[in-house]
């Protein structure tokens, strides 16, 4: 590209050059070859009112002046003779011309310049000077003058191929870098971003590329976070399942009925789960439906208490009377509760407690346990590699739920723990 560049504009600049300096150069020879005509005539002039009064008085012009620079001067009588300087013996064509009694001028055979003026007196032709210039001198400054135009002309395409190097580099360095990122995102590096390059239509590419890449980048981490969030989210339903199939084989055939309508429900609560993760994966804005707090948290009791009973650990629930009505995802705040009940059962100790109240335009819900806490408050919610335990996942999922339906999630009080998710009203409560 860099070549064709420099080529085209190389090219643009002989042809407006050629354009420009040959009807220059075809006007510079005939200013020269006007300029050398008019000379002959005045050196012509000079010498026949030089002869005049000798002619007319028949007296010798031994005085003629028989050459002025290059201009050779021959006096010649009406009849043709040639009466002093230079010249033919008998007068040409020219001459004979100039005997009417008028100016004649013409380039005779021998290349030469020749101007004839007559000599007067009053209306009769007493004499015919005869002036001819040799075409030397002025062709050597024809072929000077064209020589500093050929070079100027040639300076000019140099200066420009220059230039056009110059402006190529500056074109064709942003496209290739440009290249070189739709290259590595192509290869899977979302983070790559162009650089500014001052021309407005690649900066406007550029600009296309980020956004394309950004788009990329963040659907590219959406799936791999919901693969991360999917792996942890299912596993307390896998393992209630688990358990309520172990403890089937435990019990008496007769019993087994209402052990698998256990895992039956078990499994039910796996497939809403896997449905709900799907839908936040697949939409990141806000969901902002009408939320029944009291509802939902009845719903995650049912769901927990046996989780917990399991594990010989009690699940207090506590709601005010005439909760407001949420702002939110069900399936978000869902899977928000369930990483808080869950990172109580796993890491907590004692009796749970799962209540939502008032907190003054927000609907708040709690979850505490009667353990220690988490040992570093400061970075647990930060997400940290897939294969993380501890906080490292489903805390990050919890908070980045939250925030995806403008709500907050946090440590109130961190031993022992007990945190706080709080949820817009909906507009219906706040009026």
């Amino acid at each position: 590209m860099r070549r064709r560049i420099v080529g085209l504009s190389v090219l643009a600049a002989i042809l407006a050059t050629s354009l420009f300096g040959i009807p220059l150069a075809y006007g510079a020879a005939q200013y020269f070859l006007g300029d050398e005509r008019g000379e002959a005539e005045r050196a012509a002039d000079a010498a026949a009112i030089a002869v005049g009064a000798d002619l007319l008085r028949d007296r010798p012009t031994d005085d003629l002046t028989i050459r002025t620079g290059d201009v050779i001067i021959g006096l010649y009588a009406t009849d043709g003779s040639r009466l002093a300087g230079l010249g033919p013996v008998r007068g040409d064509a020219v001459v004979q011309q100039a005997a009417g009694g008028r100016l004649a001028s013409t380039d005779d055979a021998a290349g030469q310049l020749v101007v004839a003026v007559p000599v007067t007196d009053g209306a009769s032709v007493t004499g015919i000077i005869r002036a001819a210039s040799d075409y030397s001198t002025v062709r050597l400054r024809i072929v000077y003058a064209w020589a500093l135009m050929l070079a100027l002309g040639m300076l000019a395409v140099a200066v420009t191929g220059l230039l056009a190097r110059r402006q190529a580099r500056r074109l064709v360095m942003p496209l290739e870098s440009l290249a070189r990122t739709a290259q590595r995102l192509g290869e899977g590096d979302f983070s790559v971003r162009t650089t500014v390059s001052g021309i407005p239509e690649i900066d406007e590419a550029s600009a296309a590329l980020d956004t394309t890449a950004h788009r990329l980048g963040d659907l590219v981490g959406r799936e791999r976070s919901f693969s991360a969030d999917a792996s942890h989210q299912l596993r307390t339903p896998l393992t209630g399942l688990r358990l309520g199939l172990e403890t089937a084989l435990d019990r008496p055939a007769p019993e087994h009925r209402e052990a698998m309508l256990a895992a039956i429900e078990t499994a039910d609560r796996l497939e809403r789960t896997i449905d709900d993760l799907l839908a936040l994966a697949r939409d990141a804005g806000p969901h902002g439906g009408v939320l029944h707090v009291a509802d939902l948290v009845a719903e995650l009791a049912d769901e927990w208490r046996p989780v917990l009973d399991g594990r010989d650990r009690a699940l207090h629930v506590r709601v005010e009377d005439e909760l407001p009505t949420g702002r939110a995802s069900a399936a978000a705040v869902r899977q928000v509760i369930g990483v808080l009940l869950d990172n109580a059962v796993t890491h907590g100790e004692g009796g749970v407690t799962l209540a939502a109240r008032d907190a003054g335009g927000a609907v708040a819900i709690e979850v505490a346990d009667q353990g220690a806490g988490p040992a570093e408050p400061e970075v647990m919610f930060h997400r940290r590699a897939n294969g993380a335990r501890g906080h490292g996942i489903g805390l990050s999922l919890a908070r980045s739920l939250a925030e995806a339906d403008g709500g907050r999630l946090l440590l109130s009080h961190p031993r022992p723990p007990v945190f706080t998710l709080l949820l817009p009203v909906s507009d219906t409560d706040e009026t």
